[in-house]
């Protein structure tokens, strides 16, 4: 199964459709990490900006999708979208591999990496810094799809989404402007 990995939409509907029309367009399931709607006080407006419209983008999708929230949603978030914004962590077992989603706001390496060892996860899922990554820790990965809509000017990538493949044991980040690779980590399937 491929899971697709999203987060800090913030309110973006072109960021979302491109992630959906190129990595996420093959995926069983998806997994928001938070930020879903609202740009937050201190980000610009997101290009294609349009909450109500990604509202009902989420809506209409035919695969499920569990969102862990995020700092910058809130409760009237939820009477606008059909699927239940989780707070603050989504855990979920995916055939025998255990997955924790979170935002990931006042969370250091050392708090995900408490995380992993605490519930024996294989996967933790974050977003919160709008900064792709994927960082083994012992067998597990720490995995931040970054952002489809603001890119932090720090970051050496743009706008990007993830894919978990559980059949073929890779993770990858894609840039979903160029719609190339631009992380990759494999795992024991």
């Amino acid at each position: 199964m491929k899971i697709g990995l999203i987060s800090d939409t913030h309110g973006s509907l072109k960021g979302f459709q491109k992630a959906l029309d190129g990595p996420l367009s093959n995926v069983g399931m998806i997994l928001h990490a938070g930020d879903v709607l609202y740009h937050g006080p201190r980000n610009p407006f997101a290009d294609g900006y349009s909450t109500a419209s990604l509202a009902e983008k989420i809506n209409s999708l035919q695969v499920l999708m569990m969102i862990a929230r995020g700092n910058c949603d809130a409760d009237v978030d939820q009477l606008v979208i059909t699927a239940p914004l989780l707070s603050p962590y989504v855990f979920l077992h995916l055939g025998r591999k255990r997955v924790l989603l979170l935002h990931g706001e006042n969370k250091r390496d050392e708090d995900f990496e408490e995380l992993i060892g605490r519930f024996d996860l294989d996967f933790l899922v974050h977003g919160h810094s709008h900064v792709p990554r994927i960082s083994k820790v012992g067998g597990s990965l720490i995995i931040n799809p970054g952002t489809p809509a603001i890119p932090n000017p720090s970051s050496p990538f743009k706008k990007t989404a993830g894919v978990l493949d559980l059949a073929a044991g890779t993770v990858k980040i894609w840039d979903i402007e160029s719609e190339k690779v631009v992380l990759e980590e494999t795992f024991d399937v």
